[in-house]
């Protein structure tokens, strides 16, 4: 009978290579992933915060020209101001 142990020394090497080549693929794509989603992350929250100061800034104007107005006119709806505010 012949000995087969260095081919099967050999093969389970060359998996052994492989699995390498394997994990170091996938950890390459999970960091590229994570890359990008913080990137995706960054410019949300950015985009959040610019929302909220255009949003404080807007509450400030209708309270200011509601202090303006005579006591007896009801409030205009926040788009009237909106549309005001841009003309």
């Amino acid at each position: 009978m012949r000995d087969i142990r260095t081919d099967l020394q050999d093969r389970a090497k060359m998996l052994e290579e492989q699995i390498g080549a394997a994990q170091s693929q996938f950890h390459t794509f999970i960091e590229q992933l994570r890359r990008e989603h913080q990137s995706k992350l960054n410019d949300l929250k950015s985009d959040f915060g610019t929302l909220q100061r255009v949003m404080k800034m807007e509450d400030r104007l209708v309270g200011v020209l509601s202090f303006s107005k005579a006591p007896s006119e009801p409030n205009p709806p926040r788009q009237l101001w909106h549309q005001q505010a841009q003309s």
